[in-house]
């Protein structure tokens, strides 16, 4: 029973992955949509399932106030019973602006290496930096 349970837990690793986007303006309907697009992005290419994911945590610029990410996760996509977390970015001299950033850590057989983080919109500038 015991070599059962522990060969359960070599089958799957713990690993994260990144991504982030930003909206054109500050409004609830551009945050939940570009948020669901991110997080349905990451999922499908990177095949996480609901029930794989660990914990996932939002951060989004200061200039972000009319929604929170974790939200539309939690609307959107069903993430009910996973746990969310938002933060909010330090504020850096010339970052980028009405960015949301997500970091999603869950079990997988996909080796780190060679998952996919995306970035979309303006955020695939942070990729080359």
């Amino acid at each position: 029973m015991l070599s059962k349970l522990l060969s359960l837990f070599k089958t799957f690793n713990t690993v994260s992955v990144r991504g982030a986007t930003t909206v054109n303006k500050d409004t609830k309907e551009e945050i939940e949509i570009k948020t669901t697009k991110l997080l349905q992005d990451i999922f499908s290419s990177n095949n996480i399932k609901k029930n794989d994911i660990l914990f996932i945590i939002f951060s989004s610029t200061e200039d972000l106030k009319s929604y929170y990410p974790a939200s539309a996760a939690r609307i959107n996509l069903g993430l009910n019973n996973e746990s969310l977390f938002s933060t909010i970015e330090p504020k850096v001299k010339n970052s980028l602006k009405l960015c949301i950033r997500v970091l999603i850590v869950f079990k997988s057989k996909i080796p780190q290496k060679d998952l996919k983080f995306i970035y979309l919109e303006n955020a695939k500038n942070l990729r080359i930096q």
